[in-house]
């Protein structure tokens, strides 16, 4: 008969009194928070929790789950900062993070169904029907990088439209007049909104003013669509064919994010052009890999560390206001001037 585990198992483990064990379970003073965190990780991971369920609620006080679609973990180059930035400031107020990733048979992670966290993270775009099933377990949910248009919660988002705008003006005050966009828009909110931000600045060119000079315009020069899994793939020779279908070649390009500039600007060798010289690329996010090729990517940067901890701080505030309106908190970005650019 396997045998039942008891809080001198727990105490034995981890080298403290049964007493300590007590007030960490009961969250009561006289333990430090880190040793809290152990004796609660213990707990769990010893089975204790399933046996005495009165002290599941002092367990998930201290946890926080984070949400990630599979596809984003091939874009950790930007996500990585973010989940970075949520576990340094989790970590800060004394709670441990459960990284969990989703597919899109939008499964509930275990920690959420057996209501074992205080609130939930989710990074990068998600489902409407999926949040409305995260929500439905009455914990706190906070979105980075993305916002739902159906189901109001609060999101820490990248002043993505400005961004763009300000990359698209840059460019049109460098002397360039065509000007592509290369970006999925069916990726993420994210591209949407840069793409938006891209599409307002061309409006400083002479003879567009329109929404339908503003669509001729950007089309005769963009790719919009059936990209991004070339780019996650470093699919270059695929991204060379697409670029062979635009209607007339730019002389620079905004791109929806650093990979897609590092990835463009490879295919565009490929194909005899030089960067900056024949045509230039500007991409968005600031990514380290931005400094380590050459040229150096001219891109605008996100403070991606930043998102990471606002959402945590978000969600603590959250827990305990309730009842408060939901809000969206937009950070903002600033251009990075480097050499992909003449």
């Amino acid at each position: 008969m396997e045998k039942r585990v008891t809080m001198k198992h727990i105490a034995n483990q981890l080298g403290l009194s049964i007493n300590a064990v007590s007030l960490a379970l009961n969250d009561r003073v006289g333990v430090s928070e880190e040793t809290r965190r152990q004796v609660l990780r213990l707990a769990e991971e010893m089975g204790y929790l399933n046996n005495y369920s009165k002290y599941v609620s002092t367990y998930s006080s201290k946890n926080i789950c984070i949400l990630l679609k599979t596809i984003y973990f091939r874009d950790m180059h930007f996500y990585s900062k973010i989940l970075l930035g949520i576990e340094e400031e989790a970590k800060k107020n004394g709670f441990d993070v459960f990284v969990n990733f989703f597919e899109e048979d939008k499964a509930i992670p275990n920690c959420i169904e057996n209501r074992r966290v205080a609130g939930v993270v989710v990074v990068g775009k998600i489902d409407d029907d999926y949040l409305l099933q995260l929500k439905s377990y009455e914990v706190p949910v906070v979105l980075v990088d993305h916002t739902s248009l159906a189901e109001s919660t609060d999101s820490i988002l990248t002043d993505n439209k400005l961004g763009a705008f300000k990359a698209t003006k840059y460019l049109i005050e460098k002397g360039y007049t065509k000007i592509g966009f290369l970006g999925d828009l069916d990726y993420s909110l994210s591209v949407k909104e840069r793409f938006f931000g891209y599409q307002e600045a061309l409006k400083m060119l002479p003879g567009i003013r329109t929404y339908e000079e503003v669509a001729y315009y950007s089309n005769q020069y963009s790719i919009l669509n059936d990209i991004e899994k070339f780019i996650l793939g470093n699919d270059t020779q695929s991204i060379v064919e697409s670029l062979g279908k635009i209607v007339s070649m730019p002389q620079v390009f905004v791109c929806s994010n650093d990979s897609a500039a590092i990835q463009l600007s490879n295919a565009l060798k490929l194909l005899g052009y030089n960067v900056p010289e024949d045509i230039g690329v500007v991409g968005f996010d600031d990514i380290d890999l931005c400094l380590m090729i050459s040229p150096k990517l001219t891109t605008v940067r996100v403070n991606k560390e930043r998102m990471g901890r606002k959402a945590i701080e978000k969600l603590l505030w959250r827990l305990s206001h309730r009842k408060e309106p939901i809000e969206n908190t937009v950070m903002d970005v600033e251009i990075v001037e480097r050499e992909s650019v003449r």
